[in-house]
Protein backbone atom coordinates (compact mmCIF):
# COMPACT_ATOMS: atom_id res chain seq x y z
CA UNK A 1 0.00 0.00 0.00
CA UNK A 2 1.15 3.48 -0.61
CA UNK A 3 1.07 5.89 1.81
CA UNK A 4 -0.30 9.03 1.12
CA UNK A 5 1.36 12.55 2.27
CA UNK A 6 -0.74 14.99 3.81
CA UNK A 7 -0.49 18.82 4.42
CA UNK A 8 -2.59 22.08 5.35
CA UNK A 9 -3.42 24.53 2.33
CA UNK A 10 -1.40 26.97 3.73
CA UNK A 11 1.38 24.83 3.60
CA UNK A 12 4.61 24.41 0.81
CA UNK A 13 4.55 20.78 0.27
CA UNK A 14 7.89 19.38 -0.56
CA UNK A 15 8.24 16.02 -2.31
CA UNK A 16 12.02 14.62 -2.32
CA UNK A 17 12.68 12.66 -5.84
CA UNK A 18 13.43 9.92 -4.09
CA UNK A 19 10.42 9.53 -1.99
CA UNK A 20 8.43 8.86 -5.63
CA UNK A 21 7.53 5.93 -7.25
CA UNK A 22 10.29 5.33 -9.68
CA UNK A 23 8.93 4.17 -13.17
CA UNK A 24 11.68 3.76 -15.21
CA UNK A 25 13.89 6.11 -13.45
CA UNK A 26 16.14 5.03 -10.71
CA UNK A 27 17.63 7.07 -7.51
CA UNK A 28 21.44 8.16 -7.69
CA UNK A 29 23.53 10.24 -5.31
CA UNK A 30 26.90 10.74 -7.22
CA UNK A 31 25.87 14.95 -8.34
CA UNK A 32 26.84 16.71 -5.29
CA UNK A 33 24.65 19.33 -4.61
CA UNK A 34 21.18 17.09 -3.80
CA UNK A 35 18.85 17.17 -1.33
CA UNK A 36 17.49 14.56 0.97
CA UNK A 37 19.49 11.60 0.24
CA UNK A 38 19.83 11.43 -3.57
CA UNK A 39 18.06 12.63 -6.91
CA UNK A 40 15.88 10.84 -9.67
CA UNK A 41 17.66 10.32 -12.51
CA UNK A 42 17.09 7.65 -15.93
CA UNK A 43 14.56 9.58 -17.47
CA UNK A 44 15.39 8.16 -21.17
CA UNK A 45 12.14 5.65 -22.25
CA UNK A 46 8.68 7.44 -23.05
CA UNK A 47 6.63 6.33 -19.83
CA UNK A 48 9.86 7.14 -17.42
CA UNK A 49 8.46 9.48 -14.65
CA UNK A 50 8.23 9.70 -11.02
CA UNK A 51 4.78 8.81 -9.17
CA UNK A 52 3.67 10.78 -5.55
CA UNK A 53 0.74 9.84 -3.90
CA UNK A 54 -0.16 13.54 -1.51
CA UNK A 55 -3.23 13.76 0.37
CA UNK A 56 -4.08 17.74 -0.08
CA UNK A 57 -5.96 20.26 0.57
CA UNK A 58 -8.38 21.74 -2.89
CA UNK A 59 -6.42 24.75 -4.16
CA UNK A 60 -4.31 26.20 -7.09
CA UNK A 61 -0.07 25.76 -6.16
CA UNK A 62 3.05 26.93 -8.26
CA UNK A 63 5.80 24.63 -9.08
CA UNK A 64 8.87 24.35 -8.46
CA UNK A 65 11.22 21.80 -9.73
CA UNK A 66 14.67 21.53 -8.72
CA UNK A 67 16.49 19.47 -11.36
CA UNK A 68 19.70 19.45 -13.48
CA UNK A 69 20.38 19.07 -17.38
CA UNK A 70 24.04 19.22 -17.78
CA UNK A 71 24.11 19.90 -21.62
CA UNK A 72 20.98 21.49 -23.47
CA UNK A 73 17.56 22.58 -22.38
CA UNK A 74 14.93 19.82 -22.36
CA UNK A 75 11.07 18.95 -22.32
CA UNK A 76 9.30 17.74 -19.74
CA UNK A 77 5.44 17.07 -18.54
CA UNK A 78 3.98 17.38 -15.30
CA UNK A 79 0.64 16.54 -14.22
CA UNK A 80 -1.85 16.04 -11.02
CA UNK A 81 -4.75 13.64 -11.09
CA UNK A 82 -4.46 13.54 -15.20
CA UNK A 83 -4.14 17.00 -15.99
CA UNK A 84 -0.64 17.34 -17.66
CA UNK A 85 1.37 20.83 -17.88
CA UNK A 86 4.79 20.88 -20.37
CA UNK A 87 7.55 22.94 -19.58
CA UNK A 88 10.88 23.66 -20.46
CA UNK A 89 14.61 22.87 -18.24
CA UNK A 90 16.98 25.11 -19.58
CA UNK A 91 20.55 23.89 -19.10
CA UNK A 92 22.13 24.22 -15.80
CA UNK A 93 25.79 22.49 -16.36
CA UNK A 94 26.84 20.24 -13.36
CA UNK A 95 24.49 22.27 -11.07
CA UNK A 96 20.81 21.77 -9.16
CA UNK A 97 18.68 24.63 -10.50
CA UNK A 98 14.44 25.72 -9.73
CA UNK A 99 12.58 25.97 -12.52
CA UNK A 100 9.26 27.41 -12.11
CA UNK A 101 7.08 25.18 -13.80
CA UNK A 102 3.57 26.99 -14.18
CA UNK A 103 0.68 26.03 -12.05
CA UNK A 104 -1.48 22.83 -11.02
CA UNK A 105 -4.64 22.39 -9.24
CA UNK A 106 -4.62 19.90 -6.13
CA UNK A 107 -8.43 18.80 -4.97
CA UNK A 108 -9.18 17.57 -1.14
CA UNK A 109 -8.07 14.14 -0.51
CA UNK A 110 -6.02 11.78 -2.31
CA UNK A 111 -3.74 13.83 -5.08
CA UNK A 112 -1.29 12.10 -7.68
CA UNK A 113 1.41 14.49 -8.51
CA UNK A 114 3.76 12.97 -11.26
CA UNK A 115 6.72 14.39 -13.91
CA UNK A 116 7.04 12.50 -16.97
CA UNK A 117 9.53 12.13 -19.31
CA UNK A 118 8.73 14.41 -21.86
CA UNK A 119 12.54 14.90 -23.69
CA UNK A 120 14.26 13.24 -20.95
CA UNK A 121 17.71 13.32 -20.70
CA UNK A 122 17.89 14.98 -17.27
CA UNK A 123 17.94 14.43 -12.64
CA UNK A 124 15.47 15.66 -10.73
CA UNK A 125 15.98 16.46 -7.25
CA UNK A 126 12.77 17.33 -5.26
CA UNK A 127 9.56 19.29 -6.39
CA UNK A 128 7.68 22.27 -4.10
CA UNK A 129 3.88 23.10 -4.22
CA UNK A 130 3.45 26.37 -2.87
CA UNK A 131 -0.50 27.40 -2.43
CA UNK A 132 -0.72 30.37 -4.75
CA UNK A 133 -3.51 32.75 -4.85
CA UNK A 134 -4.23 33.63 -8.21
CA UNK A 135 -3.87 37.29 -9.31
CA UNK A 136 -7.04 38.57 -10.93
CA UNK A 137 -5.88 42.19 -11.57
CA UNK A 138 -4.31 42.08 -14.89
CA UNK A 139 -3.04 45.61 -15.82
CA UNK A 140 -4.32 46.67 -19.73
CA UNK A 141 -1.78 48.24 -22.08
CA UNK A 142 -2.10 51.53 -23.92
CA UNK A 143 -5.24 52.19 -25.75
CA UNK A 144 -3.11 53.17 -29.24
CA UNK A 145 -1.91 50.85 -31.75
CA UNK A 146 2.13 50.92 -32.50
CA UNK A 147 1.11 52.67 -35.83
CA UNK A 148 0.46 56.08 -34.90
CA UNK A 149 -1.77 56.71 -38.61
CA UNK A 150 -3.85 53.18 -37.31
CA UNK A 151 -7.70 53.02 -38.96
CA UNK A 152 -10.27 54.01 -37.25
CA UNK A 153 -11.66 50.35 -37.78
CA UNK A 154 -8.00 48.67 -36.66
CA UNK A 155 -8.51 51.24 -33.72
CA UNK A 156 -11.38 50.18 -32.57
CA UNK A 157 -10.49 46.43 -32.97
CA UNK A 158 -7.65 46.96 -30.65
CA UNK A 159 -9.90 48.93 -28.41
CA UNK A 160 -12.24 46.15 -28.39
CA UNK A 161 -9.70 43.63 -27.73
CA UNK A 162 -8.30 45.39 -24.74
CA UNK A 163 -11.50 46.23 -23.04
CA UNK A 164 -12.23 42.24 -22.99
CA UNK A 165 -8.37 41.39 -22.14
CA UNK A 166 -8.93 39.73 -18.45
CA UNK A 167 -12.16 38.67 -18.70
CA UNK A 168 -12.83 37.06 -22.11
CA UNK A 169 -10.95 35.36 -24.31
CA UNK A 170 -11.93 35.50 -27.82
CA UNK A 171 -11.55 32.29 -30.01
CA UNK A 172 -10.34 31.13 -33.40
CA UNK A 173 -9.90 29.03 -35.94
CA UNK A 174 -7.39 28.70 -39.26
CA UNK A 175 -8.91 26.88 -41.86
CA UNK A 176 -12.68 27.46 -43.62
CA UNK A 177 -13.14 23.68 -43.31
CA UNK A 178 -12.51 24.07 -39.78
CA UNK A 179 -14.39 27.17 -39.50
CA UNK A 180 -16.94 25.74 -41.04
CA UNK A 181 -16.63 22.61 -38.23
CA UNK A 182 -17.13 24.42 -35.87
CA UNK A 183 -19.98 26.52 -36.59
CA UNK A 184 -21.96 22.50 -37.79
CA UNK A 185 -20.70 21.17 -34.19
CA UNK A 186 -20.93 24.34 -31.98
CA UNK A 187 -23.62 25.98 -33.67
CA UNK A 188 -21.25 29.20 -33.25
CA UNK A 189 -18.82 31.09 -35.27
CA UNK A 190 -15.30 31.55 -33.96
CA UNK A 191 -14.69 35.16 -33.44
CA UNK A 192 -11.54 35.12 -35.26
CA UNK A 193 -11.14 33.42 -38.53
CA UNK A 194 -7.41 32.80 -39.94
CA UNK A 195 -6.24 32.11 -43.43
CA UNK A 196 -2.45 32.34 -44.89
CA UNK A 197 -0.64 34.42 -47.88
CA UNK A 198 1.34 31.13 -48.43
CA UNK A 199 0.17 30.65 -51.75
CA UNK A 200 0.62 34.40 -52.70
CA UNK A 201 4.37 33.81 -52.41
CA UNK A 202 5.55 34.38 -55.96
CA UNK A 203 8.46 32.15 -55.65
CA UNK A 204 5.08 29.97 -55.15
CA UNK A 205 3.00 31.35 -57.76
CA UNK A 206 5.95 30.90 -60.42
CA UNK A 207 5.29 27.00 -60.04
CA UNK A 208 2.01 27.50 -60.64
CA UNK A 209 0.59 27.96 -57.17
CA UNK A 210 -3.32 28.67 -56.73
CA UNK A 211 -4.17 31.31 -53.14
CA UNK A 212 -7.79 30.22 -54.08
CA UNK A 213 -9.34 33.86 -53.41
CA UNK A 214 -7.98 33.49 -49.85
CA UNK A 215 -8.23 37.30 -49.37
CA UNK A 216 -11.66 37.89 -51.15
CA UNK A 217 -12.83 35.04 -48.89
CA UNK A 218 -11.51 36.45 -45.33
CA UNK A 219 -12.79 40.17 -46.54
CA UNK A 220 -16.55 38.03 -47.06
CA UNK A 221 -15.97 36.49 -43.69
CA UNK A 222 -15.21 39.66 -41.91
CA UNK A 223 -18.71 41.11 -43.54
CA UNK A 224 -20.36 38.21 -42.05
CA UNK A 225 -19.13 39.36 -38.20
CA UNK A 226 -15.84 37.57 -37.76
CA UNK A 227 -12.61 39.18 -37.07
CA UNK A 228 -9.59 38.06 -39.38
CA UNK A 229 -6.23 37.29 -38.78
CA UNK A 230 -3.81 36.38 -41.52
CA UNK A 231 -0.43 34.47 -41.63
CA UNK A 232 2.48 34.56 -43.85
CA UNK A 233 4.19 30.82 -44.52
CA UNK A 234 6.84 32.57 -47.04
CA UNK A 235 8.15 30.71 -49.38
CA UNK A 236 11.75 32.16 -49.50
CA UNK A 237 12.21 34.67 -52.37
CA UNK A 238 14.93 32.16 -54.55
CA UNK A 239 17.32 29.72 -53.74
CA UNK A 240 14.82 26.91 -53.39
CA UNK A 241 16.38 23.27 -53.35
CA UNK A 242 13.48 22.08 -55.29
CA UNK A 243 14.18 18.03 -54.65
CA UNK A 244 14.55 15.42 -52.08
CA UNK A 245 17.88 15.58 -49.82
CA UNK A 246 19.52 13.79 -47.28
CA UNK A 247 19.64 15.23 -43.58
CA UNK A 248 22.75 14.75 -41.30
CA UNK A 249 21.15 11.83 -40.11
CA UNK A 250 20.65 10.32 -43.29
CA UNK A 251 16.51 10.85 -43.65
CA UNK A 252 15.27 11.44 -46.76
CA UNK A 253 13.40 15.62 -46.67
CA UNK A 254 11.19 16.62 -49.08
CA UNK A 255 12.54 19.87 -49.98
CA UNK A 256 10.76 20.80 -52.89
CA UNK A 257 9.64 23.94 -53.99
CA UNK A 258 6.14 23.79 -51.85
CA UNK A 259 8.48 23.56 -49.03
CA UNK A 260 10.36 26.79 -49.68
CA UNK A 261 9.31 28.64 -45.89
CA UNK A 262 11.50 25.94 -44.30
CA UNK A 263 15.07 26.30 -43.78
CA UNK A 264 16.02 22.91 -45.17
CA UNK A 265 14.08 23.84 -48.35
CA UNK A 266 16.67 26.90 -49.51
CA UNK A 267 19.65 28.14 -49.50
CA UNK A 268 18.27 31.94 -49.31
CA UNK A 269 21.07 33.91 -46.72
CA UNK A 270 18.53 36.39 -45.02
CA UNK A 271 21.45 37.97 -42.95
CA UNK A 272 23.62 38.75 -45.97
CA UNK A 273 20.64 39.90 -48.46
CA UNK A 274 19.84 42.58 -45.50
CA UNK A 275 23.51 43.24 -45.16
CA UNK A 276 23.72 44.05 -48.98
CA UNK A 277 20.84 46.44 -49.69
CA UNK A 278 21.82 46.42 -53.58
CA UNK A 279 21.76 42.86 -54.33
CA UNK A 280 19.30 41.16 -55.89
CA UNK A 281 18.40 39.02 -52.85
CA UNK A 282 17.62 42.31 -50.89
CA UNK A 283 15.57 43.42 -54.04
CA UNK A 284 13.43 40.18 -54.08
CA UNK A 285 12.59 40.35 -50.22
CA UNK A 286 11.31 43.87 -51.20
CA UNK A 287 9.62 42.20 -53.99
CA UNK A 288 7.87 39.79 -52.30
CA UNK A 289 6.52 42.25 -49.20
CA UNK A 290 5.11 44.12 -51.87
CA UNK A 291 3.01 41.60 -53.67
CA UNK A 292 2.04 41.07 -49.82
CA UNK A 293 0.98 44.37 -49.43
CA UNK A 294 -1.37 44.23 -52.59
CA UNK A 295 -3.37 42.13 -50.99
CA UNK A 296 -3.26 43.59 -48.02
CA UNK A 297 -4.33 46.90 -49.64
CA UNK A 298 -7.65 45.28 -50.89
CA UNK A 299 -8.10 44.80 -46.74
CA UNK A 300 -8.06 48.06 -46.12
CA UNK A 301 -9.88 49.26 -49.48
CA UNK A 302 -12.98 47.07 -47.42
CA UNK A 303 -12.30 48.83 -44.17
CA UNK A 304 -10.91 45.73 -42.46
CA UNK A 305 -8.82 45.35 -39.87
CA UNK A 306 -6.32 42.56 -39.80
CA UNK A 307 -4.87 41.11 -36.76
CA UNK A 308 -1.05 40.62 -39.09
CA UNK A 309 0.93 37.61 -37.85
CA UNK A 310 3.94 37.69 -40.24
CA UNK A 311 7.54 35.90 -40.06
CA UNK A 312 6.20 33.92 -37.20
CA UNK A 313 7.94 30.95 -35.00
CA UNK A 314 11.70 32.63 -35.71
CA UNK A 315 13.10 31.73 -33.09
CA UNK A 316 12.62 27.60 -33.91
CA UNK A 317 15.17 28.41 -36.84
CA UNK A 318 12.96 25.80 -38.79
CA UNK A 319 11.68 28.87 -41.26
CA UNK A 320 14.58 30.37 -43.37
CA UNK A 321 13.17 33.79 -41.64
CA UNK A 322 14.77 32.81 -37.86
CA UNK A 323 17.48 30.35 -39.81
CA UNK A 324 19.95 32.93 -38.95
CA UNK A 325 19.10 33.87 -35.47
CA UNK A 326 17.32 36.94 -33.70
CA UNK A 327 19.35 39.81 -35.45
CA UNK A 328 18.77 39.71 -38.69
CA UNK A 329 15.08 38.40 -38.30
CA UNK A 330 14.72 42.00 -35.97
CA UNK A 331 15.90 43.94 -39.06
CA UNK A 332 14.16 42.12 -41.14
CA UNK A 333 10.63 42.67 -39.19
CA UNK A 334 11.83 46.24 -39.30
CA UNK A 335 12.03 46.49 -42.74
CA UNK A 336 8.70 44.64 -43.15
CA UNK A 337 6.66 47.17 -41.06
CA UNK A 338 8.05 50.09 -42.47
CA UNK A 339 7.65 48.57 -45.53
CA UNK A 340 4.45 48.55 -45.40
CA UNK A 341 3.32 51.14 -43.35
CA UNK A 342 5.61 54.07 -45.25
CA UNK A 343 6.14 52.76 -48.44
CA UNK A 344 2.01 51.56 -48.70
CA UNK A 345 0.19 53.47 -46.27
CA UNK A 346 -1.59 50.05 -44.95
CA UNK A 347 -2.50 51.29 -41.35
CA UNK A 348 -5.18 48.85 -41.22
CA UNK A 349 -2.95 45.99 -39.79
CA UNK A 350 -2.67 45.26 -36.22
CA UNK A 351 1.10 43.84 -35.25
CA UNK A 352 0.68 40.41 -33.90
CA UNK A 353 4.40 39.63 -32.46
CA UNK A 354 4.82 35.12 -32.59
CA UNK A 355 8.38 34.21 -33.33
CA UNK A 356 8.82 32.83 -29.34
CA UNK A 357 9.75 34.09 -25.39
CA UNK A 358 13.37 34.60 -25.65
CA UNK A 359 13.74 38.34 -25.53
CA UNK A 360 17.02 38.52 -27.68
CA UNK A 361 14.35 38.55 -31.15
CA UNK A 362 11.66 40.79 -29.69
CA UNK A 363 11.71 43.67 -32.23
CA UNK A 364 10.54 46.46 -30.20
CA UNK A 365 7.35 48.24 -28.46
CA UNK A 366 7.15 50.38 -31.08
CA UNK A 367 6.75 47.86 -33.75
CA UNK A 368 4.30 45.04 -31.81
CA UNK A 369 1.11 45.49 -30.83
CA UNK A 370 0.08 42.40 -29.64
CA UNK A 371 2.36 39.22 -28.40
CA UNK A 372 1.45 35.45 -29.23
CA UNK A 373 2.60 32.34 -28.10
CA UNK A 374 2.42 28.50 -30.96
CA UNK A 375 1.43 26.37 -28.44
CA UNK A 376 1.34 22.49 -28.93
CA UNK A 377 0.66 20.74 -25.53
CA UNK A 378 0.97 16.84 -24.69
CA UNK A 379 -2.56 17.73 -22.98
CA UNK A 380 -5.32 20.29 -24.61
CA UNK A 381 -6.62 21.31 -21.00
CA UNK A 382 -3.04 22.88 -20.20
CA UNK A 383 -3.59 25.76 -19.09
CA UNK A 384 0.25 27.05 -20.17
CA UNK A 385 0.39 28.95 -17.17
CA UNK A 386 4.69 28.73 -16.97
CA UNK A 387 4.60 30.61 -20.57
CA UNK A 388 1.83 33.13 -19.22
CA UNK A 389 4.05 33.96 -16.27
CA UNK A 390 7.03 34.54 -18.69
CA UNK A 391 5.37 36.67 -20.83
CA UNK A 392 3.31 38.33 -18.56
CA UNK A 393 6.46 39.51 -15.86
CA UNK A 394 7.89 41.49 -19.60
CA UNK A 395 4.76 42.60 -21.15
CA UNK A 396 2.27 43.50 -18.08
CA UNK A 397 0.70 46.73 -19.23
CA UNK A 398 2.42 46.78 -22.35
CA UNK A 399 1.30 44.35 -24.29
CA UNK A 400 -2.25 41.79 -25.45
CA UNK A 401 -1.13 38.47 -24.87
CA UNK A 402 -2.35 35.84 -26.70
CA UNK A 403 -2.31 32.04 -28.03
CA UNK A 404 -1.62 32.51 -31.95
CA UNK A 405 -1.35 29.23 -33.07
CA UNK A 406 -2.97 25.75 -31.00
CA UNK A 407 -3.09 23.04 -31.29
CA UNK A 408 -6.86 21.76 -30.93
CA UNK A 409 -9.21 24.05 -28.47
CA UNK A 410 -7.91 24.86 -25.31
CA UNK A 411 -9.76 25.01 -21.31
CA UNK A 412 -10.56 28.66 -21.47
CA UNK A 413 -12.47 28.40 -18.14
CA UNK A 414 -9.91 26.29 -16.75
CA UNK A 415 -6.71 29.12 -18.04
CA UNK A 416 -8.83 31.93 -16.18
CA UNK A 417 -9.26 29.87 -13.03
CA UNK A 418 -4.86 29.40 -13.20
CA UNK A 419 -5.21 33.37 -13.61
CA UNK A 420 -3.97 32.69 -17.27
CA UNK A 421 -6.19 35.36 -19.61
CA UNK A 422 -4.54 35.05 -23.41
CA UNK A 423 -6.74 37.62 -25.03
CA UNK A 424 -7.67 35.29 -27.44
CA UNK A 425 -6.84 31.92 -29.47
CA UNK A 426 -6.68 30.38 -32.95
CA UNK A 427 -6.94 26.82 -33.49
CA UNK A 428 -4.44 25.51 -36.37
CA UNK A 429 -5.76 23.96 -39.52
CA UNK A 430 -6.52 19.99 -38.43
CA UNK A 431 -6.22 20.33 -35.19
CA UNK A 432 -10.06 19.97 -34.52
CA UNK A 433 -12.65 17.24 -35.70
CA UNK A 434 -11.31 14.08 -33.67
CA UNK A 435 -10.01 12.26 -30.64
CA UNK A 436 -9.97 14.73 -27.42
CA UNK A 437 -11.16 18.08 -29.78
CA UNK A 438 -14.56 16.09 -30.97
CA UNK A 439 -17.55 17.81 -31.77
CA UNK A 440 -19.38 17.31 -28.07
CA UNK A 441 -15.84 18.72 -26.73
CA UNK A 442 -15.75 21.42 -28.94
CA UNK A 443 -19.33 22.80 -28.38
CA UNK A 444 -18.65 22.49 -24.53
CA UNK A 445 -15.59 24.29 -24.89
CA UNK A 446 -16.85 27.12 -27.35
CA UNK A 447 -20.14 27.87 -24.77
CA UNK A 448 -17.67 27.99 -21.71
CA UNK A 449 -18.81 31.64 -20.16
CA UNK A 450 -15.04 33.23 -20.52
CA UNK A 451 -15.25 32.01 -24.14
CA UNK A 452 -16.48 35.38 -26.57
CA UNK A 453 -17.70 34.11 -29.89
CA UNK A 454 -18.59 35.93 -33.28
CA UNK A 455 -22.08 36.12 -32.11
CA UNK A 456 -21.04 38.57 -28.81
CA UNK A 457 -18.80 40.95 -31.81
CA UNK A 458 -19.48 44.64 -32.60
CA UNK A 459 -18.79 45.14 -35.87
CA UNK A 460 -15.64 46.84 -37.03
CA UNK A 461 -15.27 46.53 -40.62
CA UNK A 462 -16.27 50.27 -42.36
CA UNK A 463 -19.57 51.11 -44.27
Amino acid sequence: MIALLAFAVTQKIHLEAEDAQQLGTHVEASRPGYSGSGYSTGFTKDGDRLVWHVKGKAGIYSVHIRYSSPHAQKGFDFGVNGFKTSGMFSPTGDDFEVCAAGRVELTDGDNEVELDKGWGYYDVDSVDLVPTKVDSHLPKPPSKPCDPKATAEARKLFEFLRSKYGGKTLSGQYGAKDNQFVLSSAKVLPAIVGDDFIDYSPSRLAFGADPKHAVENQIANARKGQIVTMSWHWNAPDHLLNKHIKDAQGRDIDASWYKGFYTNATTFDLSEALDHPDSQDHKLILRDIDAIAVQLEKFQRAKVPVLWRPLHEAEGGWFWWGAKGPEPFKKLWKLMYRRLTVEHHLHNLIWVYSSGTNPDWYPGDEFVDIVGIDAYPSDQRDPLSSTWDELADRFKGKKLLAITEFGGVPDVERMHRFGVNWSYFVSWVGSIGSGSTDAERLSRLYKESRVLNANGLPKFTGE
